[in-house]
C-alpha cells in the first residue's frame, strides 16, 4: 500500500505545482477586479449623494438610495464570487494536472471543466455554505466540523464528475482523514487572517492565500481518495 503523504509534503507540492504553472495565478485577477471596481461604484454613488446634498447630512437621501447602493455593491460580490469560483476549479484542474506530470492550457484546462461542472459546483457550494452556517447555530465547533468534512467539494465535482454525489465522497474521505485535514485548515487559516491586516493589499493576500489552500487540498484530496 503507497504511503500517505504528511501534510507539510502536502504544503511543498503546492508550492512546487504554483510556481511550475504560474498562471493559476490569472483567474483569480479578475474576481480581484470585480472587487475593486464594485467598491469604486458604491463609493462613487456615495460621493455623487453628497454633491447632491452640499456635503449636509440628508436622511432622506440616504433612505431613498441606500438600498439601491447596497444593491449594486451586493452584485458585485456575487459576480466576484462566481469568478471566484470559476478560478477555483481551473485551480483544482490545473493541480489534478500537475500532479500526473502533465501541464494544460487554460483551453485544455476548460475543456475537462466545462459550463455544467461549474453551475453544479456553484450549487453545490451554497447547499454546503447554508449546512455551514446551520452548523454556527448548534456551536462554532460543528461549524468546523461540517467544513472539515465538506473540505473536497470542489474536487468531487471537478476532478471526478460526481455532480451531488461530491457530499457523500467528500464525507467519506474527510471521516478517514479527519486530523489531517483540520490540521492543514488550521495551518492555512492563520496566514489568511494575517495577511488581512496588510494595508491595502491585504484582500488580494488573502485570495492568493485561499488560491494555495485550494491546491494543498486538491493534492490531499488525490493522495487520500
Amino acid at each position: 500500500m503507497e504511503e500517505k503523504k504528511g501534510i507539510g509534503k502536502i504544503l511543498s507540492e503546492a508550492l512546487d505545482v504554483i510556481t511550475g504553472n504560474p498562471m493559476i495565478i490569472l483567474p483569480y485577477i479578475i474576481p480581484v477586479i470585480i472587487v475593486v471596481v464594485g467598491v469604486f461604484a458604491a463609493a462613487g454613488a456615495v460621493l455623487m449623494g453628497a454633491f447632491s446634498t452640499g456635503f449636509e447630512a440628508d436622511p432622506q437621501w440616504a433612505i431613498d438610495n441606500l438600498l439601491a447602493i447596497l444593491g449594486v455593491a451586493f452584485g458585485f460580490f456575487i459576480l466576484a464570487w462566481i469568478f471566484g469560483v470559476i478560478a477555483d476549479a481551473f485551480a483544482i484542474s490545473i493541480t489534478h494536472n500537475a500532479v500526473q506530470g502533465k501541464k494544460v492550457t487554460f483551453s485544455e484546462a476548460w475543456d475537462q471543466i466545462g459550463v455544467e461542472k461549474i453551475i453544479i459546483l456553484l450549487v453545490v457550494l451554497i447547499i454546503a455554505g447554508i449546512l455551514v452556517l446551520l452548523g454556527l447555530f448548534a456551536l462554532c465547533i460543528g461549524a468546523l466540523i461540517v467544513a472539515v468534512l465538506l473540505a473536497f467539494l470542489g474536487q468531487g465535482v471537478i476532478i471526478d464528475n460526481l455532480g451531488f454525489g461530491t457530499f457523500g465522497n467528500s464525507y467519506n474521505i474527510a471521516k478517514d482523514n479527519f486530523f489531517d485535514i483540520l490540521l492543514l485548515v488550521i495551518i492555512l487559516f492563520v496566514p489568511w487572517i494575517l495577511v488581512g491586516f496588510v494595508p491595502l493589499i491585504g484582500g488580494i493576500l488573502r485570495i492568493l492565500v485561499e488560491m494555495y489552500a485550494v491546491v494543498a487540498f486538491t493534492i490531499l484530496y488525490l493522495d487520500r481518495k
